[in-house]
């Protein structure tokens, strides 16, 4: 005899008989895990997005206070004004950091380029040369597209680097770059450059 055959019966305290392996499958359905609701899978997914909510809001604290390495532009201007160039210190706040310079001279032609980090955390580039754009940046042909700031006339030229802003300023060409995230800042360093011209 199997003993799927065999029933086995069990009084319980209420005086009825039920069928054991009846209760010993209602034992075990109860036994299985219940069905996961959206509201458990919800929280499972906070208890991950948490963590990672946390790490992206502490980096991007973090990338906002980084420092940059300052460089002295002074030996530069100092050369380049010997070398008859006007050299514009443009006036702009504390917070934008002079992070590179170069000299460059060919011939009778002098340009001084120094980089800036603005207080957005962009890179910006500041020229200055006795010759023409061109010997600053060999793209800027043409007439460019007319904006004035901080009283000035600049000719402005889009590019897949960002843009670029030319201007004649005492005789002298003058060069401001931006990255495309940049190109916001471009009027704070006109601004910066004409007070200081």
């Amino acid at each position: 005899m199997s003993t799927e055959e065999v029933k086995v019966e069990a009084e319980v305290a209420d005086g009825t008989v039920v069928n054991e392996a009846v209760a010993n499958a209602d034992a075990a359905k109860s036994a299985r895990p219940k069905q996961r609701r959206m509201r458990d899978m919800a929280m499972s997914m906070a208890v991950l997005l948490v963590p990672i909510g946390l790490f992206y809001v502490g980096w991007q604290w973090v990338a906002a206070d980084r420092q940059v390495s300052v460089v002295d532009t002074s030996a530069n201007y100092t050369t380049a004004a010997s070398l008859g160039l006007a050299v514009i210190e443009p006036e702009l706040s504390d917070e934008w950091k002079a992070i590179s310079t170069d000299l460059a001279v060919d011939g009778e032609t002098v340009t001084l380029r120094t980089g800036y980090y603005s207080p957005e955390g962009n890179g910006l580039q500041l020229s200055e040369t006795n010759g023409t754009a061109t010997d600053v940046n060999e793209n800027l042909t043409g007439t460019g597209t007319p904006v004035e700031a901080a009283g000035i006339q600049w000719a402005a030229y889009e590019s897949e680097n960002g843009e670029t802003w030319v201007a004649e300023i005492d005789g002298e060409t003058v060069v401001l770059s931006a990255e495309p995230d940049g190109v916001g800042d471009l009027t704070e360093l006109a601004e910066g450059v004409a007070a200081a011209s």
